[in-house]
Formats: structure tokens, sequence, C-alpha cells
């Protein structure tokens, strides 16, 4: 992991892409099944990794159902991020927005935010969330992201029909070494 330049770069692997997702990028053995990215790094150290490269927290979003079908949205909150990946092909080295990974993502709502995911106690001990629940960049809002689409995506298909599929096409195979590049907007 680098911090520099009001960016953090970290290692990952490509983890899924075919499907729905609700994840960007997951910690290891968590939610691979539905995030594009996987990486080593714990949740937390990339938090520390964003606020060495100038960047403050908000807070995760949330929602909730109301009665007759609607949403109660609480957005998430924290200065703008942007994401890029880099990856290598046939050795030429090549990098592109996440977006371009993301099928039914509007470009002028992929907008990120650090949310800074938050602490809750876990058998007696203070813990950080997407340590344990590895929601380190969410599409969908589970309410523990470090790293957020600025909107609220409820994470319940009864609630919101799943809308984001990987694209394939424009991604390198399942396990090849990536890099997730987080910049902090001034």
């Amino acid at each position: 992991m680098v911090a520099a330049e009001r960016r953090v770069e970290i290692r990952g692997r490509v983890a899924c892409t075919r499907g729905f997702l609700e994840q960007v990028a997951c910690g290891r053995g968590t939610r691979e099944h539905e995030s594009l990215v996987m990486v080593e790094a714990p949740a937390s150290v990339v938090h520390a990794a964003l606020l060495a490269a100038g960047a403050r927290p908000g807070r995760p979003g949330q929602w909730a159902s109301l009665p007759g079908g609607s949403v109660r949205a609480d957005p998430p909150q924290g200065d703008p991020i942007t994401i890029r990946v880099r990856w290598s092909e046939a050795g030429v080295c090549r990098e592109a927005p996440i977006e371009a990974w993301i099928r039914g993502l509007e470009p002028d709502a992929a907008r990120w935010v650090f949310a800074g995911s938050r602490f809750a106690q876990r058998q007696g001990v203070e813990r950080y969330v997407a340590d344990d629940s590895g929601s380190l960049v969410g599409l969908v809002t589970f309410g523990d992201e470090v790293v957020a689409l600025r909107q609220v995506v409820p994470d319940r298909a009864e609630v919101k029909a799943p809308a984001f599929r990987a694209n394939t096409s424009a991604m390198p195979p399942e396990g090849d070494p990536v890099t997730l590049i987080l910049r902090a907007s001034p």
C-alpha cells in the first residue's frame, strides 16, 4: 500500500468478473463473490492511509424501509474520492476509472466518499466494523463501508432490484493482480 500525493494505492486481485455486484472492493475471505477486487490489506489500514493522504472521513450511509414500500435514505458523508484501477494486459500497463468495470452505474452518479466505516462492540472489544465485514468500497449501502457510493442503494433485493453487474469485457481474468488507486479530491 502506498499513500502519497493525496492517493492511496492498494494491491489486490480480480475477485468476480460475472454477475451482480454489491462491492467494488472487499477484504480477503469476505465478499469476493459480489466484489470486483479482493485486497489483502485490512480496511482499518486503508482508512489510516486515506487519513495520511489528507482525506477526512464522514459516516456511512443508512436506509430503512417505510410503510407503503418507500425507503428513507440517509446518504454517506465524507471527502470525495476518485477510484481508478491499474493492471497489466499482455505486458502493457492499463489504467481505467473503476466505473468502466461496472455495468448499471451512471457516469454522473459515480461519486464516492470516504465514509470511514464505524466502530462497534464485538465480544466486549471495540472493533472497526469493515475489518470484519470486508466492506472496503461499497456499491450498495450496508452501513459499514470505508469508501461508499454517494447515493444510497439498499442491500436487499426485495427493496431495490440488483442493478450493478461486472463489465466482464473491460476486466482482466479472475485472480489477476490489480492495483486500486483511491485519490482524495482537494
